[in-house]
């Protein structure tokens, strides 16, 4: 650097560079253990219903290797393994996430991370410390580029996605300062990933996942040896002004007091978690009145920030993930069901009606005030009017499982045996699991 301009891309290099030679605070490894369940427990999931799909790609495709691809009891290469585990892991949209950087982060930086050290048979503590910079890394990252990289249609999980995977592998392997800089400005340059893929009976929502995970492994195993450029990040035609207006170019190196990965969210309900503040607003106006018929129901209003209703007010469903990302066919289902599981999003619900006949008398609109709270909250307000003239109302500023209103160990812990359990394993297995990555079972 003797000689050279400092750049911003260099002090972030600096910052994840100098945390991933700290040692871990016992509350960190904790919590990078609860990350790396819920992502086993998702991925799991999402096998039990890819399996025709993966079966029939394997068969057109085969692998060998001793990579696993959870839940499926094969082995493959590594890039096979993380490609198919990342998409499996965001099929049930129920992984993990970052309020303020909009995204999801186990599902790409697990899936990458996890292949390459079966690759090379990593230790644990070396695991360890790369969950907890990929987390840091495509946070920070995100932040920087948030809410305009959303407005402009980018999928922060399969740009910055990609960013955390390849650190988090860095991290893992103990590269060099300047292998650093390179896998950054390498995994920076082939990141992707379109909003549009959200939209109708799309199915590719995940697939930014496994892009993201290959782009971050491809960086962190060649793009170490690859020179690049000066200021990835901060020049001109760089990461952050390509994506974004460079407003938050100051988030890549903020001073905080805690990790990234102590922001996360964990989602309780299988829908995008735009959709959550208005699911919990509605289960709690359920509980207040426990009526049984949607027919008592006239209407129910949705007032929430703006970057929730372009692209979640949909009433027409076209399938699974379209309902996924609906705020009208999650409320719907949350008010008839009493609940928000996978349950209420299968194929099934969906084409028995109910849910969206319910779905057609819900709107949703933006409200200034609470878009200005962004990304501090990402709130909602929900009335409900009913047939008789009477209505409830309900706001919701954290839905379950952001910081400030967390899902407790015991919650998660529920989380994973409900679907490792409904993907066909015994509570045996589920033990076993649960042993080895929280050194405890139930």
């Amino acid at each position: 650097m003797v000689g050279e301009e400092r750049t911003i891309t260099d002090s972030f290099v600096d910052l994840l560079f100098e945390m991933s030679h700290r040692p871990l605070l016992q509350k960190i490894i904790e919590k990078s253990r609860y990350c790396l369940l819920d992502y086993v427990g998702v991925t799991l999931g999402g096998c039990a219903q890819n399996k025709p799909m993966i079966k029939d790609f394997l068969l057109e495709n085969p692998s060998e290797g001793n990579c696993h691809i959870i839940g499926a009891n094969i082995t493959a290469d590594s890039r096979t393994a993380a490609m198919i585990n990342a998409y499996n892991s965001h099929t049930l949209e129920l992984d993990d996430g970052h309020r303020a950087g909009m995204l999801h982060l186990a599902a790409p930086i697990f899936s990458g991370l996890l292949s390459a050290a079966e690759e090379k048979e990593c230790t644990l503590p070396d695991i360890l410390k790369g969950i907890v910079i990929g987390y840091e890394a495509a946070v920070r990252v995100a932040c920087a580029i948030q809410p305009e990289h959303k407005k402009r249609g980018f999928h922060a999980t399969g740009t910055c996605g990609a960013i955390g995977c390849a650190m988090a592998i860095a991290a893992m392997r103990n590269y060099s300062r300047a292998e650093f800089k390179n896998v950054l400005c390498a995994a920076a340059s082939s990141g992707a990933g379109l909003l549009e893929v959200t939209t109708g009976s799309s199915m590719q929502k995940p697939y930014n996942v496994v892009n993201a995970a290959s782009a971050g492994m491809n960086a962190a195993l060649f793009g170490r040896y690859l020179k690049g450029p000066e200021d990835i990040l901060g020049g001109s035609r760089g990461f952050i002004y390509d994506f974004s207006d460079g407003s938050g170019m100051a988030e890549l190196v903020k001073k905080k007091d805690t990790y990234a990965i102590e922001e996360i969210y964990v989602k309780p309900y299988a829908a995008c978690r735009h959709c959550h503040a208005p699911v919990e607003a509605v289960l709690n106006l359920r509980k207040r009145k426990n009526l049984q018929s949607p027919d008592s129901v006239k209407a129910i209003q949705v007032i929430t920030y703006g970057l929730a209703v372009y692209g979640h007010d949909h009433t027409r469903i076209e399938g699974v993930n379209s309902a996924k990302m609906s705020i009208p066919y999650s409320v719907a289902a949350a008010w008839l069901y009493q609940q928000c599981s996978l349950e209420e999003f299968s194929e099934e619900r969906i084409r028995s009606g109910q849910i969206l006949e319910l779905a057609k008398k819900v709107s949703v609109k933006e409200a200034p005030e609470l878009s200005a709270l962004v990304p501090q909250k990402r709130a909602a307000i929900v009335t409900v009017i009913y047939e008789d003239g009477t209505s409830d109302q309900c706001r919701v500023d954290y839905p379950k499982g952001e910081p400030e209103n967390p899902i407790s160990k015991e919650e998660l812990m529920d989380k994973f045996y409900s679907i490792a359990r409904s993907s066909g394993y015994q509570k045996e297995w589920c033990d076993k699991v649960t042993q080895v990555i929280l050194k405890e079972n139930r």
